[in-house]
């Protein structure tokens, strides 16, 4: 089958790729209400946070399929398809691991142990600006497409993706300050609830990791 070069040329070899990073971070912001409901002890506004974050991540899922189902076979790109499948997969994670946090918060009700609410606020800030810097590296998404990943856009995306680097590994300096408060306080909390809170903090870091993760494939597409 012939396919008119118009065609290819008018269409977006990485169709909604931008508008499923848009989707998930509006889910993605979710977690940090989520959290301080929790802080304020305000179980009530917990549950209903997390049935918003649980339809936004549907929504993002509906964005997903779309971006797989649009997607050309041949992409006429210096990038592998898989590449960028993988791309959509670990942008799509960031929202899957959002809705599991909310989850989690309503399986049993937990109090945030003495010593670990300013800094489990700060790491999620953390975390935050980790998704953001996430979603400023696919904004550079077309003006790579636009160079062929090459130029003056690849070294600007590079840029983007030491800065996702580094905001990720201050993440990770905060998760361990939260596990310490957390192990702190373990007189004071059922070993059920300690269970509970270490996955809780694992969660919320994962949706740091699968956001480096989207610099990694990034840093993969320019490397080429």
């Amino acid at each position: 089958m012939r396919i008119p070069l118009a065609n290819l040329l008018s269409k977006s070899p990485l169709p909604r790729v931008g508008e499923l990073m848009t989707s998930v971070r509006t889910c993605a912001d979710k977690v940090p209400e989520l959290v301080r409901a929790l802080n304020a002890g305000d179980q009530a506004l917990v549950e209903r946070l997390a049935k918003e974050t649980s339809i936004l991540e549907g929504a993002a899922d509906e964005v997903k399929n779309l971006a797989r189902a649009e997607m050309p076979v041949r992409l006429f790109l210096p990038v592998d398809r898989r590449d960028v499948l993988r791309l959509v997969s670990e942008i799509d994670a960031v929202a899957d691991c959002a809705e599991d946090v909310g989850v989690l918060l309503t399986l049993r009700p937990l109090i945030v142990p003495t010593g670990m609410g300013e800094v489990l606020e700060e790491f999620v800030d953390q975390v935050m600006h980790t998704v953001g810097a996430a979603e400023d590296l696919v904004g550079t998404l077309d003006r790579l497409v636009k160079a062929s990943f090459g130029g003056a856009a690849s070294d600007e995306a590079l840029a983007f993706v030491d800065e996702l680097g580094r905001r990720e590994h201050e993440a990770d300096k905060l998760q361990d300050q939260c596990a310490k408060a957390l192990f702190r306080a373990e007189d004071e909390l059922p070993p059920v609830a300690i269970f509970m809170w270490t996955k809780v903090l694992n969660k919320i870091g994962d949706m740091a990791n699968h956001a480096e993760n989207v610099g990694d494939q990034f840093r993969l597409f320019v490397a080429r």
